[in-house]
C-alpha cells in the first residue's frame, strides 16, 4: 500500500511527545514489511501494521506501543 505522507508526520509527532529528541520528519522507506522513518535527529523502524493502525484508526495504537517505538529511536 502507498501510505500518504501525513501518516509518517503524525507518527513522528506522536513519538516526539514521548521522546523530544526525535526531531522532525524527513523521509520514509518501506522494505521487507517494515518502515524506516528518518528524522532530523535519527531514525526508527515501524511495522506496517502500525502504519495501518495510524491510517485507519490511530486510537488503536496503545500508549505502550508508542512508548516502545519511541524508545527504539536511534540517534545519528
Amino acid at each position: 500500500m502507498n501510505y500518504p505522507v501525513f501518516i509518517f508526520h503524525e507518527l513522528v509527532l506522536r513519538f516526539s511527545d514521548i521522546n523530544r529528541g526525535i526531531g522532525k520528519y524527513i523521509s520514509a522507506t518501506i522494505d521487507n514489511g517494515e518502515c524506516l522513518i528518518n528524522t532530523t535527529n535519527g531514525h526508527f523502524k515501524v511495522a506496517l501494521s502500525m502504519l495501518d493502525k495510524q491510517y485507519n484508526n490511530p486510537k488503536l495504537i496503545s500508549e505502550e506501543e508508542l512508548q516502545q517505538l519511541a524508545t527504539g529511536f536511534e540517534m545519528e
